[in-house]
């Protein structure tokens, strides 16, 4: 990944906080952007996220999540925004408060089942106020299902030979089939507003609490089964296959089975379909699971 010079993005922060930086830190799971601890005196610090797109980015991001915030979902608050030309290249900062803690992705293994389970729970709870939220079909990232087409569907399929066999391959087609019965005859979901990448590495945890959900660059309108979805397949072993706490911890809110109304199976292959085919592949393990996420749904 290109990175910004060390200039620029003290001065970025230096604009926006009115501070010096004293040390910079690149942070894992940025996604496709540069993520940064930046540290003052003080032991206090912010979060620089950069993103390299052809038009301003982070405007929409900053305002859905100070929606989410105000009907009680923890977040970071936005300090500034800031876009830069360099190199003819458009940067679009984004200066954020620094939450502490660690991912609930990196404490699996590390916590009490008991402890973990809570959590994922309270996860449920807060995805829940999400979707309290009304969209605005202007803001963000719009998430619909998707028709598949014949010839990516032969394309994604004859890459899932290639990696795990034949039955593989039979498998996503079939999951292309379920989906298009789905999109062709059953009436469009009602739609919230989705965090866009619900999935436990996103979830911070602090003293054994939630105290953010993080990366909201994804977040836009769309049925609530999307996020549901996004975790049955992300959310990585073992806590895939624990939406049934998700939505233990949403019912505290909503009614789940009203919310997702039947068509997390469809999201479930669409965005499975979609990773098999990346130009960069998923990790094994991540295909393995997509796979499997279909056949669990079609039957294979």
């Amino acid at each position: 990944m290109v990175t910004t010079p060390r200039p620029i993005i003290d001065s970025v922060v230096r604009s926006v906080c009115g501070r010096d930086v004293e040390c910079l830190v690149p942070l894992a799971g940025g996604g496709m952007n540069e993520t940064y601890r930046a540290e003052f005196a003080g032991d206090v610090a912010v979060v620089v996220r950069i993103a390299r797109q052809p038009t301003p980015w982070f405007i929409d991001e900053a305002h859905l999540m100070t929606q989410a915030r105000d009907v009680g979902v923890p977040t970071a608050e936005v300090l500034g925004l800031e876009h830069q030309e360099h190199n003819g290249e458009l940067l679009s900062f984004s200066v954020q408060q620094f939450l502490p803690g660690s991912s609930l992705a990196e404490l699996v293994g590390e916590l009490p089942g008991t402890d973990l389970e809570r959590l994922v729970m309270d996860a449920g709870e807060i995805l829940a106020r999400v979707h309290s939220v009304v969209p605005d079909d202007e803001r963000g990232i719009r998430h619909d299902l998707r028709l598949p087409e014949e010839r990516e569907v032969t394309r994604v399929a004859r890459i899932v030979e290639e990696a795990l066999g034949p039955a593989a391959a039979v498998v996503v087609e079939r999951g292309a089939e379920f989906l298009r019965h789905e999109v062709t005859t059953r009436t469009a979901p009602q739609f919230s507003l989705a965090q866009g990448d619900f999935c436990p590495k996103n979830i911070l945890v602090h003293d054994k609490t939630v105290v953010g959900v993080i990366d909201w660059e994804f977040a836009g309108p769309a049925p609530p089964a999307y996020d549901l979805a996004q975790w049955e397949v992300d959310a990585g072993d073992p806590l895939h296959d624990r939406l049934d706490l998700v939505r233990r911890g949403y019912a505290r809110v909503a009614d789940p089975e009203s919310a997702d109304a039947g068509w997390s199976p469809a999201f479930a292959i669409d965005w499975t379909l979609e990773k098999l085919g990346w130009k960069n592949p998923a990790s094994p393990a991540q295909f393995q699971r997509c796979v499997d996420v279909i056949a669990r749904y079609t039957g294979c």
